[in-house]
């Protein structure tokens, strides 16, 4: 089985990365799908913050993709299942003739910040 995650406010949350561990504990094959760009010409621009992530969950780098701002459906052919908090990713994904069935992560609201303002 193959299992992709994006990572913006989808991995990078508690939550998703305890799921993540799960399913890499069951041999699962763990994946991470990004709409992020891998490099940004001119820009001080860093991945840092997903590889940190990635490393710690043992998900190796040659299994994060960089899709570019490209449709996420496009790079999920071969894969079963996709996590993502984008709701235009994951009705792509459930539209479009592939295997991969897209599931939708709303990320809980820090609801201390909202009391405070």
């Amino acid at each position: 089985m193959k299992i992709s995650f994006d990572f913006d406010s989808t991995l990078s949350e508690p939550e998703m990365q305890e799921l993540a561990l799960k399913f890499i504990s069951k041999g699962v094959d763990v994946s991470v799908t990004t709409s992020r760009r891998e490099k940004m010409q001119g820009l001080n621009f860093s991945n840092e913050d997903l590889f940190e992530v990635t490393d710690k969950l043992g998900i190796n780098r040659d299994k994060v993709v960089f899709t570019n701002f490209n449709p996420k459906y496009q790079y999920l052919k071969d894969f079963d299942m996709h996590f993502d908090d984008d709701e235009v990713e994951i009705n792509d994904i459930n539209n479009f003739p592939i295997k991969c069935i897209g599931f939708f992560f709303e990320p809980k609201v820090n609801t201390n910040l909202e009391k405070q303002y």
